[in-house]
């Protein structure tokens, strides 16, 4: 009888405590795997805070060499998506720090305030998500929603960056924020008003270019 040939298994894919336990044993390639697996991302989340490519992939670079000297230090029962996450907020900050502050505003001027009575007093504005005419307005919306992110101060830069942006969970942001749930949730509905008010300011500005008439 001819021997039947056994299918190959699939190659089973290491979780990141795998990859973190193999560079702490001095596996190169695990670290080479773990920079694949988290590049990009840990590039957007720093561009979040720098806005500026060059800045952004030196954050990168800067956050991958932390964790090569420091990945001895982390504990193994706390979440590593949430510690390196960390790593590499701090680390785009602390490249921030060395540039001149840019300005931030002051969100509440932007919320929405009420009379005495209890209704609203700020001036009604056109939906600007209703009817976009094409895609490049709405495309030119989108990059105006990050400008306007990219002004709001780093709470609540950060809360609707990762959750809109880098798409994590409510658990994930609160976890790596070092925050309660509702204290993430608070920060997200404010940045989220201010980016929505700014972007109905522009849709009123210009109503022909921007909402099908």
């Amino acid at each position: 009888m001819e021997a039947v040939e056994k299918p190959e298994q699939p190659e089973q894919v290491p979780t990141d405590l795998d990859l973190v336990r193999a560079i702490k044993a001095g596996d190169q390639r695990a670290f080479e795997q773990m920079v694949e697996r988290y590049h990009a991302r840990v590039y957007s989340l720093s561009y979040g805070v720098l806005r500026n490519a060059e800045d952004a992939e030196e954050a990168t670079q800067d956050t991958f060499l932390t964790l090569y000297r420091k990945i001895g230090t982390f504990d193994e029962s706390r979440k590593f998506f949430s510690w390196f996450y960390r790593v590499a907020l701090n680390n785009a900050y602390s490249r921030a720090r060395r540039r001149p502050a840019a300005p931030t505003v002051a969100i509440e001027e932007y919320l929405p305030k009420f009379r005495s009575d209890g209704h609203l007093e700020t001036v009604d504005l056109r939906d600007w998500s209703v009817a976009i005419e094409d895609a490049a307005a709405s495309r030119e919306l989108a990059a105006r929603a990050e400008e306007f992110i990219a002004e709001l101060s780093p709470p609540y830069r950060d809360a609707i960056w990762m959750y809109d942006v880098e798409e994590m969970t409510a658990e994930q942001v609160a976890d790596i924020l070092e925050i309660s749930i509702p204290a993430f949730k608070s920060r997200l509905h404010r940045a989220r008003l201010y980016v929505r008010q700014r972007l109905a300011e522009i849709a009123n500005a210009n109503p022909r270019r921007m909402v099908a008439g």
